[in-house]
């Protein structure tokens, strides 16, 4: 239909260091800052990565190989003067995604 679809609430990941294994991560709505300065905890090594990201109306949790590598409250981790805790509270029918290394990612639908 030519809309652009316009998503109030999205995720990004970005390996910002391949050798330490460092990946940075920023949730639309909840930071004033970039990739250097939120990170994931313990992101596994192995060189294929099943992601599992699950939101509910308080939190984001991001599994990386059946490990814990964020559990975000939006309401007690956003930026100050950030609206995280009320537009990521929200049913969504989208929720985007995406990589700045698309081919570090794959998707199953």
């Amino acid at each position: 239909n030519g809309e652009k679809k316009t998503y109030k609430q999205w995720f990004e990941t970005l390996c910002v260091d391949a050798d330490a294994n460092q990946w940075g991560y920023y949730i639309g709505q909840c930071h004033t800052h970039d990739f250097d300065t939120q990170f994931l905890n313990n992101v596994s090594t192995d060189r294929f990565k099943h992601w599992i990201i699950t939101k509910t109306a308080t939190h984001l949790k991001v599994v990386c190989n059946k490990a814990t590598v964020l559990d975000f409250n939006f309401a007690t981790d956003s930026s100050p003067g950030e609206d995280g805790a009320n537009i990521w509270s929200k049913r969504c029918s989208d929720l985007l995604f995406s990589t700045r290394h698309t081919s570090m990612l794959l998707l199953k639908s």
